[in-house]
């Protein structure tokens, strides 16, 4: 049901943004649905309500709290990787981000000319934070 609330809502927030009407009502009540960040961001995007909904669901049936260092060296894998879809792989770094408190993560993930592990990675995030 919380799911089929949560499509509803984005494909009307979508449909009214591609009218240019006011969407802050739904977005607020999308946004109290559900524990993702800031779903007002999604919608600055060019993806559709499909993808936004699977992003904001997916990231709803994640574990967030209380990830051992092997969780997060499991999803620094998977992103390094690249196995799962794009709203996949944007939902694992947003839940390392936020879990290591590193702003650097990102870079250490995409940008570093080391060729670091996965370990290596939330190794140099956490000793750096």
């Amino acid at each position: 049901m919380k799911q089929a609330r949560i499509r509803k809502l984005v494909q009307e927030i979508r449909k009214k943004t591609y009218l240019l009407e006011p969407t802050d009502t739904l977005i607020t009540e999308l946004q109290s649905l559900v524990t993702f960040p800031d779903v007002g961001d999604l919608f600055y995007t060019d993806q559709d309500h499909e993808y936004i909904s699977n992003r904001i669901i997916d990231y709803e049936n994640r574990k967030k709290d209380n990830l051992s260092k092997k969780d997060l060296v499991d999803m620094v894998t998977k992103i390094l990787d690249v196995s799962g879809k794009e709203y996949e792989i944007e939902n694992l770094l947003l839940i390392v981000e936020n879990a290591v408190k590193n702003p650097d993560i990102s870079d250490y993930i995409y940008y570093l000319d080391e060729d670091l592990t996965a370990e290596q990675i939330i190794e140099k995030a956490v000793s750096s934070e």
